[in-house]
């Protein structure tokens, strides 16, 4: 099973949409969040006159993803004060701030970090990259570069907790371990010849994954979900999905869904109950039959 980790979050203005702040037991970086109308009182703060990396995040409503824009300085509170005025970057209402409580992180190493994060952004497909250029980043030391890869491990854990999940990959059932309790979870699987649906999925840390090679079908219903219409135009933009023929399309990777119903209704273009729709493979025994199952255990 996995390593429980303990994330240490505080309410710095007692609310949970206000300034916030995320450490990982052990580890030496520190996470502060904040809405962008809070910029001014977050200024105040001593962890942004530190170096380190910032996350300029929003989604505007003529955006089909996320905008994001990845920054470094000297001093974090020059550079948002900066992007606060500028007009290019609009777009963002939240920020991060990723600094170190021992205050040893270096340029070249938040310039590392910030290369990275484009990286991992742009692999993952779930936000429009507003960077211009890719930093590079190979003028590290090896020793440093090995203590950077592990600081931004540990950073990749906290930012889903702080409601930034656009840089995580969606991680395949079949090739990794994050799946160790997979010996209880078995796959699932729609078969829905007329429809042209064939599609197989698995739950992988804590998420629905409809697997690569599953099909589903273009046509929509009147009770297709607006926002799973949006994920499907924009998993076609990006490459996740492609059309076969004029009425079916092919996971080209994993995409993960929030519940098995999600990852129904983006296969049918239509609304449906995950519980009944998916089965046991091989089995006779649907979703909602398997977890009960679970819970008499």
């Amino acid at each position: 099973m996995p390593t429980g980790r303990s994330v240490r979050l505080f309410l710095a203005e007692g609310t949970p949409t206000g300034i916030l702040t995320a450490e990982i037991v052990n580890w030496t970086g520190h996470v502060l969040s904040a809405p962008r109308i809070r910029l001014e009182t977050a200024l105040k703060r001593s962890e942004l006159k530190k170096t380190g990396i910032y996350i300029l995040y929003g989604s505007p409503f003529d955006a089909d993803l996320p905008l994001v824009y990845i920054g470094e300085g000297d001093d974090i509170s020059t550079r948002l004060s900066s992007h606060s005025r500028d007009d290019d970057k609009d777009f963002w209402e939240r920020f991060i701030a990723v600094t170190n409580k021992d205050m040893n992180l270096t340029k070249a190493h938040v310039k590392y970090l910030e290369g990275r994060l484009i990286t991992l952004l742009k692999e993952a497909k779930k936000s429009q990259v507003t960077n211009r250029t890719d930093p590079s980043f190979d003028k590290l030391p090896e020793a440093d570069i090995s203590d950077m890869e592990s600081f931004l491990e540990q950073l990749k854990l906290v930012l889903p907790v702080v409601g930034v999940d656009f840089f995580r990959k969606v991680v395949s059932s079949s090739t990794t371990g994050l799946a160790a309790d997979s010996v209880e979870t078995p796959t699932f699987a729609i078969e829905n010849k007329r429809k042209g649906i064939s599609a197989t999925a698995r739950e992988v840390d804590g998420e629905f994954v409809v697997l690569a090679g599953s099909t589903g079908d273009l046509k929509e219903a009147a009770s297709f979900s607006e926002r799973l219409k949006n994920l499907r135009n924009q998993s076609l933009a990006v490459g996740k999905i492609s059309k076969v023929g004029e009425n079916t399309f092919r996971l080209i990777e994993d995409i993960a869904f929030s519940s098995p119903s999600a990852a129904a209704v983006f296969l049918f273009g239509s609304s449906r109950n995950g519980r009944t729709t998916w089965y046991v493979q091989g089995n006779t025994m649907n979703y909602g039959e398997w977890k009960e199952a679970l819970l008499q255990d």
